[in-house]
């Protein structure tokens, strides 16, 4: 049994103007990073189309935690936290890596890399 799991909850949509990528190679990555605290980060989708089956994987200090899948369409949040009896350790590990995995409407799957510190 892992001793930390991740957790993430999607959030309403903001009223904003979505990014546009015209060109599909390379993919625009259509998330923002909005707050970020100890083992709290909290990410906008500001893409054009919705997100499927978006998901993270957290790698660090010999431990691997993942979140259930939801999709997010655009303007919405997620906000994924690392909890459990050592989530601190795994969260300032210095190999920690959170990892964004979502599918475009496409079927085509991506992944964002974003640092914990």
């Amino acid at each position: 049994m892992s001793p930390f799991r991740l957790s993430a909850r999607a959030l309403p949509a903001r009223a904003q103007s979505p990014v546009r990528s015209l060109d599909p190679a390379p993919v625009a990555v259509p998330w923002r990073v909005v707050r970020r605290s100890l083992g709290i980060i909290e990410i906008e989708h500001r893409g054009v189309e919705s997100a499927h089956q978006v998901r993270f994987a957290l790698a660090g200090a010999g431990m691997l935690g993942l979140s259930l899948p939801s999709t997010l369409h655009p303007g919405e949040r997620i906000r994924v936290a690392v909890r459990g009896s050592l989530a601190d350790e795994a969260a300032e590990a210095h190999d920690a890596m959170l990892v964004m995995r979502w599918f475009q409407p496409d079927g085509t799957e991506l992944l964002w890399p974003i640092p914990l510190e």
